[in-house]
């Protein structure tokens, strides 16, 4: 029998039910994650964000951004994007190897911090980010769908990316990342991962700069340039960390 709700109200109903349910269950993962992150940050050290396929979204949503915070650096290269023949991304985040290449380029330091969002938790590449950050003693931050993860097929790692973590979060979502079931459609439709690890990305962000002014210290965030006041200011934030991170 078909639903009396349109698809918005449905949609609406199920991603604001899930937003709460992944903040409140892991209050105080995210309250641990959020402090590490101001400690970084008041050290002067970077916050790399790194991710494959839609993940990577996560590592743009953190650079430069209105609001966010200018000691994070995105992991990005078109290979493993979307914008250039997307099969070769999904091979690549299958293939082994690849991390500790990556990684060199960026040059993390002892000490500083690495988001790897993988939305299955299993494909190489992410894990294989994940264990080679911590091999260089860089506190990593997972997030990924537990519930899918524990039903996609094991990397020849033998992990899931919560496995191979120093925090792991869960974005809550169904395994295939859709969200929402249709009647007479034997699978869901509208992805929920994008939604979520945005809200998980941001609150961080806010609790971070919180926990900084509470120590005294001005967080480091940019402000849109359509605010006045904000060139001078974002110029100053640039001359601090343009020759620690590639993209800027």
């Amino acid at each position: 029998m078909a639903s009396t709700k349109t698809a918005f109200d449905r949609y609406l109903k199920a991603i604001t039910e899930l937003q709460s349910h992944v903040v409140e269950s892991q209050r105080g993962l995210l309250q641990e994650t959020a402090k590490r992150m101001a400690e970084t940050t008041q050290r002067d050290q970077r916050i790399f964000v790194f991710g494959t396929g839609h993940s990577h979204l996560l590592a743009e949503e953190g650079f430069y951004r209105a609001g966010g915070l200018a000691n994070v650096v995105p992991i990005l290269s078109e290979h493993f994007m979307l914008h250039n023949l997307p099969s070769l991304g999904s091979r690549i985040e299958r293939t082994p190897g690849i991390a500790d290449m990556i990684l060199d380029r960026y040059a993390p330091e002892p000490g500083e911090m690495l988001f790897v969002v993988s939305n299955s938790g299993v494909n190489h590449l992410p894990v294989e980010m994940a264990l080679q950050g911590r091999n260089r003693d860089v506190f990593v931050i997972g997030i990924s769908s537990f519930a899918y993860a524990r039903e996609a097929p094991l990397s020849d790692l033998g992990l899931r990316l919560d496995q191979a973590v120093n925090i792991a979060l869960d974005n809550g979502g169904f395994p295939g990342d859709a969200l929402l079931e249709m009647d007479e459609l034997n699978w869901r439709v509208a992805p929920s991962s994008t939604i979520v690890n945005a809200l998980i990305w941001n609150a961080l962000v806010a609790e971070t700069a919180q926990q900084l002014q509470t120590s005294g210290i001005t967080p480091p965030i940019y402000i849109s340039l359509n605010v006045d006041g904000a060139a001078e200011h974002n110029q100053a934030l640039l001359k601090k960390w343009r020759s620690r991170n590639i993209h800027l």
